[in-house]
């Protein structure tokens, strides 16, 4: 389901943020909203499908197809095995925990994985 919502608004970001809400409410529990978000994940592919369709040379398509295989086979290779399925779910779970109980470690992660890491990446490479 959430491929074909992602298709139609272009934004896994989105499809995904539909989501929140319900999961705050108790309406969902993040059991039922994975599958959804994996769904999301496929369909965010076709934006750039849609995208190197009007590029005029092959590679392009090859990047983007490239982009759904990489998504697909991901799938293919966590849904199957339960325990590798709940890795990121008990994951994320334990995170909520942790961040429940100290409000800092959200803002932490964030500045350290998405600020802090590549930016010494980049100094590194240069």
């Amino acid at each position: 389901f959430g491929v074909f919502i992602t298709i139609l608004v272009q934004s896994s970001s989105i499809t995904t943020s539909l989501m929140v809400p319900l999961a705050g409410a108790g309406i969902l529990q993040l059991r039922q909203i994975f599958p959804y978000t994996l769904g999301a994940n496929i369909g965010t592919t076709i934006t750039a499908l849609l995208a190197s369709l009007v590029a005029g040379t092959h590679a392009p398509l090859a990047v983007a197809f490239g982009h759904l295989a990489f998504n697909i086979y991901g799938i293919l290779l966590i849904w199957p095995i339960e325990k590798i399925r709940n890795i990121p779910i008990k994951m994320s779970e334990k995170f909520a925990a942790i961040a429940v109980r100290n409000r800092m470690v959200p803002m932490v992660y964030i500045l350290v994985v998405f600020f802090l890491i590549p930016l010494t990446l980049i100094f590194i490479v240069r």
